[in-house]
């Protein structure tokens, strides 16, 4: 028998599908994520986009890993870092879930590749956010699994990293990511929203959103920036303008 989904995850569904509705989704984020002095914002010079148009809306689930000392050939022999966490990590996720990957520095080792995409979209993730690098990116945008990264390299992470916690608080390009947290992602970064601010957030982004598309139309109607600002005089100003 289908079990009902609780009070608090179905707010929370509701939530993040208004969300999902509204434009340029990061950008509004991070404009509410300033006016509550609250959560962080990436942009997509760091976390870039594999591929263009897509965005993504979901609670995160994290893993962090390690680099190992030894070269690859000594660990492969000793059987070090032969399996990774990120079938692990996506086992314990849930659909729609955005899995969060906290990587050593530099980013020269992929931790996400063809067949981690095809794990985590059988899983029902709805992306994956890299604080790393991937490879086989072609077969990563073939698949249609959105994801984030710093970089791509053809190295794999095989040998060469350890996990070293999953389900733990992580670090998103220096940025503190829990467990639930919402990340927020479409082609001008990452935002991360504290779960516990999301509905603020919320009805922030939504605000914002519905005034802008005013805005938007009235920019549209005017025959020039007189007729414009004439229109505008008769207006309240609010915090949402710019």
């Amino acid at each position: 028998m289908p079990v009902s989904p609780s009070p608090e995850s179905a707010s929370r569904a509701a939530l993040l599908t208004s969300l999902s509705q509204v434009a340029d989704v990061s950008c509004a984020v991070a404009d509410a994520l300033d006016q509550l002095n609250v959560g962080a914002a990436i942009g997509a010079g760091v976390l870039a986009p594999l591929r263009r148009g897509q965005r993504i809306c979901g609670p995160a689930v994290t893993l962090r890993y390690r680099r190992l000392t030894g070269d690859v050939v000594d660990n492969r022999a000793d059987g070090l870092g032969a399996r990774l966490g990120d079938r692990d990590l996506y086992s314990s996720a849930r659909p729609g879930d955005v899995a969060v990957f906290d990587c050593p520095t530099p980013a020269d080792t992929a931790v996400v590749g063809a067949l981690s995409a095809h794990w985590a979209q059988l899983a029902g993730l709805a992306g994956c956010v890299v604080g790393g690098a991937v490879r086989d990116s072609v077969s990563i945008i073939d698949s249609g699994l959105p994801v984030w990264s710093m970089a791509r390299t053809p190295h794999a992470a095989r040998f060469r990293y350890a996990t070293e916690s999953i389900g733990d608080p992580v670090r998103l390009a220096g940025q503190l990511v829990f467990p639930g947290d919402i990340v927020v992602a479409d082609d001008d970064g990452v935002a991360i929203i504290p779960a516990d601010r999301l509905s603020e957030v919320v009805n922030i982004c939504v605000e914002a959103d519905r005034i802008e598309h005013e805005l938007l139309a009235q920019l549209r109607s005017s025959d020039s920036i007189a007729d414009l600002q004439s229109t505008l005089r008769q207006r309240p100003v609010t915090v949402f303008d710019r």
